[in-house]
């Protein structure tokens, strides 16, 4: 996954090394920011349908797999995260979680978006699975979609912490982004608005604890910038 290269500023220090009780305590609080979803999925009214005219996705129910599988991966990066990532850059997934959890959960609120329901045939465990989802799950808070947005910054930390693994983390992400498709979970306007709050809220947390762009830190360095 490509993104900016950063290096760490060296006047910011990091301070006393979070805790371990601290560290899950602060990943639930961001978790429960983005746990605003569930209520304005459920009760929100109006809004719009993000849909556009390339959304001619059709359904293929095999897609709720990996869709469904999302849960686990998440809860199984952010556990991986607190017990192992450096304390430094766990600061700045921190303040990326806060900033892109709030960011998409304003957007449900004051935006609201929905995607219509589809009618799905069929008996096999996959369709009523589904169909679980489609009738018993909200159908707003469409844009940006949450999958995307959790999936694509854990990408992108892992992408920084794991950087040999870069092809796992992209990989990830296009199956979670092509599942939101073809489960009829989302529009291609949801994606894209997904992959950027993640992508502001990653750039976001970087900067937050300190650390620059390569090129500012030359730049620095060599007197140019006051």
């Amino acid at each position: 996954m490509t993104s900016t290269i950063y290096r760490a500023h060296d006047t910011v220090r990091d301070g006393t090394a979070l805790s371990i009780q601290k560290r899950f305590l602060l990943v639930f609080l961001a978790c429960c920011i983005q746990a605003i979803y569930i209520p304005t999925s459920f009760r929100t009214t109006g809004g719009i349908e993000p849909k556009l005219p390339i959304d001619v996705f059709p359904i293929w129910p095999v897609w709720v797999v990996p869709y469904v599988l999302c849960y686990p991966l998440w809860f199984t990066g952010l556990t991986w995260i607190v017990l192992k990532m450096e304390d430094r850059i766990f600061r700045a997934a921190v303040a990326a979680f806060f900033f892109t959890f709030a960011i998409g959960t304003s957007i449900f609120i004051f935006f609201p978006t929905y995607v219509k329901a589809t009618p799905l045939e069929g008996g096999n465990i996959l369709v009523f699975l589904l169909r679980l989802i489609h009738e018993n799950w909200g159908r707003y808070d469409a844009f940006p979609s949450g999958h995307v947005y959790i999936t694509t910054l854990l990408a992108l930390l892992y992408g920084r912490w794991y950087p040999h693994r870069k092809a796992l983390w992209i990989s990830i992400l296009i199956v979670v982004s092509l599942s939101t498709l073809f489960t009829g979970q989302h529009y291609v306007a949801d994606i894209l608005g997904g992959y950027l709050v993640a992508f502001a809220g990653y750039h976001f947390g970087l900067w937050w604890v300190g650390f620059l762009p390569a090129s500012n830190r030359t730049v620095k360095e060599s007197g140019l910038l006051l």
